[in-house]
């Protein structure tokens, strides 16, 4: 895939709330920031087709199930835990190589040496 931008969940909600620009490349966002954002509002299909709108949502395939799955294998093994939400859209980025913006960077820097790459 490769051109454009994978929005993070934090920035989709001040991209919203009209307090952040977002680039002006394509934009995409994972099943989980459209879940993530969507059930945290009043208006359920409003949302929804707003982000739908606004953003190309990434679904995923059995290669990004893959990906999310080896990343889980090894940092479980290391014994660390990261929230599996993280660990998907981490995998998005991965799998389809697009950088990944989002202002919870701590939450994603243990997964670049998984491929996961970061926007700016």
């Amino acid at each position: 895939m490769g051109k454009g931008v994978l929005v993070d969940t934090d920035v989709v909600i001040d991209y919203v709330r009209g307090s952040t620009e977002l680039p002006g490349e394509p934009l995409f966002i994972t099943e989980i920031t459209l879940y993530e954002f969507v059930r945290g509002t009043k208006d359920i299909p409003k949302a929804k087709r707003l982000l739908e709108e606004s953003f190309s949502v990434i679904f995923h395939d059995n290669p990004i199930t893959q990906k999310a799955s080896e990343i889980w294998v090894k940092v479980k093994g290391r014994g660390k835990i990261l929230d599996d939400r993280d660990i998907l859209i981490g995998a998005v980025s991965a799998v389809k190589n697009l950088p990944l913006l989002t202002r919870n960077r701590k939450h994603y820097d243990r997964l670049e040496e998984f491929g996961v790459i970061f926007y700016g």
